[in-house]
């Protein structure tokens, strides 16, 4: 699976204190799901629980949302832009260690799309993105994706 790493890139890009102190975050998927359809096709979609845990994290936690947020944008726009994934698809809690870090846990659901091709005799699978979405209605978010760079 491509996400999770995308999802950790991102955040490290971005939060500098992840990149001198990787041991504190950790990416990881819970809970996932494999759907194919039967059909003559051996395409399938993983569908899966991702979780971003930052550890003894020092700083507010909007700079953990940001790069959440922008990573969203490009890899998992349905929970940005479909109202029904909007209203619980970004859940976190946290927990205040003392009155300098917490341990933060972010959790979001994910899919991939997974295309398998028979090349040579083998079946070969390709991870798709997602499609990118209507330019004119992401203007606003590509000015954050471009600032931010992509993962």
């Amino acid at each position: 699976m491509i996400k999770p790493n995308l999802l950790r890139e991102m955040i490290v890009k971005h939060e500098p204190f992840f990149s001198q102190n990787p041991d504190r975050l950790e990416v990881f998927i819970t809970k996932g799901n494999l759907i194919a359809t039967g059909t003559h096709s051996a395409s399938f979609l993983y569908q899966y629980q991702l979780e971003v845990l930052a550890l003894d994290y020092p700083h507010p936690l909007d700079n953990l949302s940001i790069p959440i947020l922008a990573w969203a944008r490009l890899h998992q726009p349905d929970l940005l832009f479909n109202p029904e994934h909007r209203k619980d698809g970004f859940r976190f809690e946290v927990d205040l260690l003392n009155n300098d870090t917490a341990d933060i846990l972010f959790t979001l659901p994910a899919s991939e799309r997974v295309i398998v091709n028979r090349e040579n005799g083998r079946l070969t699978p390709v991870h798709l993105d997602e499609p990118s979405p209507d330019a004119l209605s992401l203007r606003v978010w590509d000015v954050l994706v471009d600032k931010m760079g992509t993962a």
